[in-house]
């Protein structure tokens, strides 16, 4: 994993991390100094999932991708639950779909 920075910081109440890229490849963490302990570390966590699962680079709506970070199955996001097609609402979101199946599969054309 790229090197990542973490820094405690005080946030607004309703945020309890931010994780941003650097040009460099390596990720600065600012997790809410105003949490607990416990919950600094549930929140460093759930961020290092966002970076582990390459977040910044994918064309997701932020709320799958809030879903991964909070432990949801990668597989629960990309593939439709069984018995049950995907559907899209057009074309690109379909070329969207597509291409990140693929990423995950390591499949290329």
């Amino acid at each position: 994993m790229a090197e990542t920075y973490v820094r405690l910081i005080p946030l607004p109440v309703k945020v309890e991390g931010v994780t941003l890229p650097n040009d460099d490849g390596s990720f600065d963490i600012y997790i809410n100094a105003r949490l607990s302990p416990a919950r600094q570390q549930e929140t460093l966590e759930h961020e290092l999932r966002h970076i582990r699962r390459e977040h910044f680079y994918l064309d997701m709506p932020v709320s799958r991708m809030e879903r991964q970070a909070d432990g949801a199955a990668l597989n629960e996001i990309l593939h439709p639950p069984a018995g049950m097609l995907p559907c899209f609402d057009s074309e690109e979101a379909m070329a969207r779909w597509l291409d990140a199946l693929c990423t995950q599969l390591g499949v290329t054309f």
